[in-house]
Formats: C-alpha cells, structure tokens, sequence
C-alpha cells in the first residue's frame, strides 16, 4: 500500500519583477517560454539567477538533463556574484534535479551545502528547506529513522516561523516514516494534525493527501469501515480538482477494502473505474495496481463478475480466464516501468560523466564561497549574542504578560459562571416551579389546551435548565481538574443508567491525579462521553454497561461499552449493513469532537452482540 508526500515548492525567492501566478495560470509552456525570454534580456545579476532556478523548476519534470545544466548555471552565477541566498536557492534546485533522476545520494549532499550556506547566513528559509529535503532523500532511500530526524529538525524551523504549509508536510512526512515503522497510533495523530492545518490554510490538494494516508493506514490495520470512509472523502476531493491520477490510486484502495469485505460486484466496479482513468491519464504505475487487484479478484470471487464492457456476467471458466488477461497486463506493466527506470539511469550515468568535465572549475568556485562564508561568520555570532539577550528580555516580558492575561481569564470566567448560576440559572427553575404548580392546579380542571402548553414549558425548561448545568459547569475554572470531569461523569452516568434500570460498571482511577485540562478539551471529551451513554441507555436494549477511564504516559483512554442488542455502524455514503438509510448525526458529531481535541474515536458494534465506544486522545497533563 503505497502512501503519499505532499509535493513542496523548493525554491524560496525573494521578491521579483515578474507576475509568476499570472504566468502560471496561462500554461507551463507559456511559462517556459517567458523566462527564457527575461534571461535573454537580463544581466548578470540576482534577478538572472532567479530566472534560472525557476526555469530549472519547470523543466525538471520535463527535460531533467536540461534542468540540472540551468540549475548548474544558477550556482555558478550566484557564487560568481557572491549572492549567499541565490547560491542556496541554486543548490536546492540542483539537488531536486538528482531526485527526480533517483540518484539520492548526490541530491542528499548537494542539499547538505544549500544547508551548510543556510546556516551560515542565517537564513531558516533556505535552512527549512533543505533540512526538509534531506528527510525526503532519507526517506526514499528507506532511512525513515534519519528521515524522522531531518524533518523534525525543518518542523522546528518550520513552528519557529509559524510557516504552517511546511508544519504541515513535514509533519505528514513523519507520519509515513512511522507508518512504514508500524509506530501506527503516532503516524495517525502526525496525519490528522496534518491534515487540519492543510484543510486551515486553504490548501484542498494537501488535505485530499492526508484523508488518503489516513484511511491507507486504517486499511493496513483492516479497520475496514474507517478506512472507507476516509478514503471515499480523499476520492471526492481528488476527483472535484481534476487530480485523476491521485483520484484512481485512491479508488484502487477503496476497490481493494469491497474485496476484503467480500463485495466482489462493487470491487469490481471500483478497480475498473480506476483502470479506465489511470489509462486516461498514463498513470502505468496505476495502471500496474489496478490490473494486480483485478487478478485477484476475478481469481478468488465467489460470483459471477462482468466483462470488461458490463454488457454481461462472465461464467466461472470464463472468469478464470479474464483473471489470466488481468496478470499478464499486470506484468507488461511491470515490465515497462523497469525498462523506464535503467532508460533513467543509463542517462543518469552519461549526464554524469559531461559534468565531471566542470569538476574543477566549480571546486574552485566553492573555495572562494567558503572563504566569502568565514567572513560572514564573525558578523553573524555577533549578531546572534546580541540577539539571543534581546530575546531573552523579551521572553521575560511575554511570560509576564501572559501571566496577567491567564489572572483576568480565570477571573472572567468565575465571574460569568456566578452571573449565569444566580441569575439566569434562578428565572429558569422558577419557570420550571411555577409551570408545575399550573400543572398541578390544571389536573382538576380538565382544560386539557392549557394543560399541554404547560407540560411542553416544563419538558422545554427542564431541558434547558439541564443545557445550562453543563455550560456554567464547564466555563467554571474550578472544574477543570481530571477529577471534576470525572464526577460530573459518574453523576450523569449513575442519573441516566439507574433511571433505565441498566446495571452498571465505572473503572475509573481512585488515586488523585495532577491533571488540569482546558476548557475546550474538558467540554468535547465530557460531551462525547455523554453522547454515548445516551444513546446507550435510548437505543441499546442493554442490561449492562462499563464505563471506563484510564490513562498512559501520553494519552487518555475512555471506553463505554454495553451487552445491547448493537447496531449496524454507518458508512461515510450513509447507509446500513443492510442498506438501509442511517443519519448518524450523534456519531458524526462524536467523530468530529475528537478531531478538535486530536483524539481518535473507534465504534464498533454488532447486531446482538452490543457497542463498544473508545475515545483515545492525547493526555494534554
């Protein structure tokens, strides 16, 4: 199962004469041919280098050769010009040319100078990049422990300068190095929170990435239901951009969980449809899936299958032998993509040998940038001590006002739980009073109109009353220990359960715990907790319920379970195991209260076999 890297720009410019989204949005080649045009035109200077390295961008997916002789260039230029910035710019550009070529090595130590020349300068632009860079090379070259290492370091640059794009794709670029190490829990929080600050930014492409690695990561571990419906959102997304190729590699999974499920008619509806785009697009490696996929499952299907036009069902000869057609595609596939990757590097090996030619000038060229480099070096420790004082003053006087501002926080929000306690909590329950006193007083009367409308003002006044409870509950900051969320628990669970007559089970920790939890975190997790035992004590028909609540070194675990008579658990297009239609809305709204608090959410129920909710969140004490 093959996971994605959300593509990065890896050229940090600074500002230009030329409009490069208008250049853009008129065509590549249109692009193209315009910055040959400005290089025509321009001098020797930091705008030419520009130029070269942005040419060097869009021709690398094209003409790579020609692509790693401008970005050549560009280093030549911008160390002839003593351009620090454009020299690192240059070598960054360099190194994706190697990459896309798959010699790994050399683009490893070419973006271990743009580091180097990062470094010295100063500069965490080019510093970010190449550190992300060098975790991409580790990672393609199956160094996910260094690739780890590499992009936590870019993360750190990347938080440093709130540059929430970079967060988010080295952080989604741990996450497939943990996937591949089976770290399964870590890779799932590093995808989700990428996924969240994609989605943030605007960036619909990213977050179609993440969705798929999320549901290929539950597909690994065949939890088959989250897994459909995290790819079914990534597909939708890939396909409503126009992104056909990451749109039938995602269908292809989806194809690939209707096999395990035994839903052979609607794998093969999937995988066909992946086949027909990933030929529309030349998507062979896609292509090599989907004919892989569809061997199997016209091998191993237990009923009859369509032909390859659906005009009719194939018998089980036939479909014996339409599984023979499918592997043998599959292999030409094969094969044609291993003549492509030695026809690489046969070339590969050629450019090399016309670029050793250039060696020794360019050695030359980088003793005299290193000299250019030990110069600066005195400047920049010097700047750096004065700077490291000014930011520790100004540390000081952020705590200091930080401080301040968590005393009038705190004293706001005792102040509001007190107004909406003594004033509004009171004209509430005497409404409520004074509705069952009318009622009361009704029950001799027989004026059955009125006595309605009182009983829908209790029923409604009681209910807000009890809406009430719970906001001035949790805006009160003497309810944020563990230990007060874990009360108020016991006392709606015990409430709810005792009234339904259900027996009931709490295995929650008896020893006090040091734990405090904001307000955001305290209400989602108390709301999800209630949810599910309301929807117990309604719909489960159960005679016993645990509830439990226990915690490890990074996370909190609350599990409510009961012997009810289970349900049959909503996919993502909103229908049953036996196809009928579902809403889902309390468990939706459960799976979109632990995203906000980072925490992952698994229901599992069977029919006559009860309901198992587990909540699993990040311990934030």
């Amino acid at each position: 199962m093959k996971v994605k890297i959300l593509s990065v720009t890896f050229f940090v410019l600074l500002t230009s004469n030329i409009s490069f989204a208008q250049l853009s949005s008129l065509g590549p080649h249109y692009k193209i041919d315009s910055l040959k045009i400005f290089l025509l035109q321009d001098k020797e200077d930091t705008n030419k280098v520009k130029h070269l390295v942005l040419l060097s961008r869009e021709l690398s997916t094209i003409n790579t050769d020609t692509a790693t002789l401008i970005a050549q260039q560009a280093v030549a230029l911008a160390s002839k010009i003593q351009w620090s910035k454009g020299t690192g710019n240059s070598y960054i550009a360099l190194a994706w040319c190697y990459y896309i070529q798959g010699n790994y090595s050399k683009a490893l130590e070419i973006n271990f100078m743009a580091l180097k020349i990062g470094q010295a300068a100063g500069d965490k632009q080019i510093m970010l990049f190449a550190l992300s860079n060098i975790g991409q090379n580790y990672y393609s070259e199956g160094e996910l422990r260094k690739a780890i290492e590499y992009n936590n370091k870019a993360l750190s640059i990347a938080e440093e300068t709130n540059d929430e794009w970079n967060i988010a794709r080295n952080t989604g670029i741990i996450g497939t190095a943990l996937q591949d190490l089976k770290e399964y829990p870590n890779a799932l929080k590093n995808y989700f929170k990428a996924y969240q600050l994609t989605r943030k930014i605007g960036n619909t492409n990213g977050s179609a990435v993440w969705l798929s690695n999320i549901g290929a990561l539950y597909l690994e571990l065949e939890n088959y239901d989250s897994a459909l419906f995290y790819l079914n959102k990534s597909a939708l997304v890939f396909d409503s951009l126009g992104n056909q190729w990451s749109y039938a590699e995602t269908i292809i999974d989806i194809g690939k969980i209707y096999f395990y499920k035994k839903n052979y008619l609607e794998s093969s509806r999937y995988l066909n449809d992946a086949l027909k785009i990933a030929g529309s697009v030349g998507a062979v490696e896609c292509r090599k899936n989907a004919y892989y996929e569809l061997s199997n499952l016209y091998k191993e299907s237990t009923v009859k299958l369509p032909d390859t036009s659906n005009l009719r069902m194939l018998d089980h000869e036939e479909m014996r032998l339409q599984a023979l057609n499918y592997y043998q595609n599959y292999i030409a596939c094969r094969d044609s993509l291993l003549n492509i990757e030695v026809h690489k590097k046969s070339l590969s090996f050629e450019f090399e040998n016309k670029m050793n030619a250039a060696k020794t000038e360019q050695e030359k060229r980088n003793v005299i940038a290193d000299q250019q480099l030990q110069k600066q070096k005195l400047i920049r420790n010097t700047f750096i001590v004065g700077s490291i004082l000014l930011l520790l003053l100004i540390v000081l006087l952020i705590n200091r006002n930080q401080l301040k501002s968590k005393i009038a926080m705190e004293k706001m929000r005792n102040r509001l739980s007190r107004d909406l306690h003594d004033d509004i909590g009171s004209t509430l329950s005497s409404i409520n009073i004074l509705s069952r006193t009318a009622q009361t007083n009704l029950h001799h009367t027989g004026d059955e109109k009125t006595k309605s409308s009182l009983e829908k003002i209790n029923e409604r006044s009681q209910r807000l009353l009890d809406n009430m409870s719970d906001i001035i509950w949790n805006i009160n900051p003497g309810n944020d220990t563990i230990e007060e969320v874990m009360s108020r628990m016991r006392e709606y669970a015990t409430t709810i359960l005792e009234a339904k007559n259900i027996d009931y089970v709490f295995n929650f920790p008896k020893e006090k715990m040091d734990c405090r939890l904001n307000m955001e975190v305290k209400n989602n997790m108390y709301l999800i907790f209630k949810e599910a035992v309301n929807n117990l004590s309604k719909y489960s028909g159960c005679t016993l319920a645990n509830l439990s609540l226990t915690f490890d070194e990074k996370n909190i675990h609350m599990k409510i379970e009961d012997n009810g008579k289970g349900f049959a658990y909503p996919l993502l297009h909103g229908r049953g195991a036996g196809g009928e239609a579902t809403s889902g809305n309390g468990l939706r709204n459960m799976q979109h209260r632990a995203e906000e608090i980072r925490g992952v959410i698994n229901i599992n129920s069977m029919i006559d076999r009860g309901t198992f909710v587990e909540l699993s969140m990040p311990r934030y004490c």
